[in-house]
């Protein structure tokens, strides 16, 4: 007969069988444990082992496990997060707009709001086209409507959902929009040490948002921005850095994959070659391809820092973004020069 295990999740208590997984055995007994991807991805299961063991579905150095894929080998005591609650709205596209050659700027209307913290993700589905993940972002530019939510697509050749904006997918479609998930969020309060964001393609969608938070919660705040793209004409980010780089503690970091000589500002090569040392002090939080968030993890976990992270994963006119990117080199040059200027809701 397997041995039963006293699961204290919260302030409710289930029990579950030696080897069952975590989340399966929340599921089982009835008590709710957000919950997204079960291939340990996403984030959305992952919660704190205050006492006890598991085996499996852990992070090196972190009491952070994830519940579907860690199995319970003793008795133990968990917590959660407190997050939004997870809602399926309608909704519909507002606006499309070409941020640069390969990513396009979608704005849905909702019809309410939705409760989300910075960095989360939703799922997006367009009406006759499969289902997708994004992450909501703030504006590039100006400040928020909390009736519209705002999204960086990078756009795939050949992509099912992706190549149809602005040609099947226009302004009114309607879209099925569920969230928000994941747990990659900003953490507010921080006590000591920086805030490092590190970004790659259209994984700066939901750094900026938490960026904004940071800057929002602390303007004094210091704060370092590893941006990245992999060309120039891909870097559609540089209006908002060069805004969050006017604030006095903020250091702004913008890499390219491809060698340029428009800046010495902007550098060449991986973002993971641009990060700053850690400390056990400072919180990372990072999006863009597995391979950059993966690296990102494994720096930050070998300083003692804290890391969040949300793999991404994708299931204007060059000539006009090379103007852009040239402006915004010589922006960034003298961004500490003017005043600390974000406007915010």
């Amino acid at each position: 007969m397997p041995k039963i295990c006293k699961v204290t999740l919260d302030k409710e208590t289930f029990y579950a069988n030696v080897g069952d997984l975590l989340l399966d055995g929340a599921i089982m007994s009835g008590v709710e444990l957000q919950h997204d991807c079960r291939s340990g991805i996403c984030g959305s299961c992952r919660v704190r082992l205050v006492d006890g063991k598991v085996f499996g579905g852990t992070e090196e150095g972190s009491d952070m496990i994830y519940a579907c894929q860690a199995r319970v080998v003793s008795d133990m005591k968990i917590v959660t997060e407190p997050m939004p609650e997870t809602v399926s709205m309608s909704a519909r596209v507002a606006d499309l707009v070409r941020l640069a050659p390969d990513v396009v700027g979608v704005c849905l209307e909702l019809p309410k709001p939705m409760r989300h913290f910075p960095g989360q993700y939703c799922k997006v589905q367009f009406r006759g086209f499969p289902e997708r993940s994004y992450s909501p972002s703030y504006p590039l530019e100006g400040g928020p409507d909390n009736h519209l939510m705002y999204f960086h697509i990078r756009r795939l050749e050949g992509g099912l959902v992706s190549s149809a904006l602005g040609k099947k997918i226009r302004v009114g479609h309607r879209v099925k929009l569920t969230g928000p998930l994941g747990s990659a969020f900003f953490r507010p309060k921080q006590k000591a040490g920086r805030t490092v964001l590190v970004a790659s393609g259209t994984g700066f969608a939901p750094m900026w948002a938490i960026a904004v938070a940071a800057i929002t919660e602390r303007p004094q705040r210091e704060l370092v921005f590893v941006a990245a793209a992999r060309k120039l004409q891909s870097f559609y980010m540089h209006g908002a850095l060069c805004r969050l780089a006017r604030f006095p503690n903020v250091t702004i970091i913008p890499v390219v994959s491809e060698p340029q000589n428009v800046s010495a500002a902007i550098r060449t090569g991986r973002p993971t070659h641009y990060m700053p040392p850690l400390t056990p002090h400072d919180v990372v939080y990072t999006c863009g391809a597995p391979v950059m968030t993966e690296a990102v993890a494994g720096i930050a976990r070998a300083a003692g820092a804290r890391c969040y992270t949300d793999p991404f994963t994708p299931s204007s006119k060059p000539e006009e973004s090379a103007g852009l990117i040239t402006r915004f080199a010589g922006l960034f040059d003298d961004s500490r020069k003017g005043s600390a200027e974000l406007r915010v809701a």
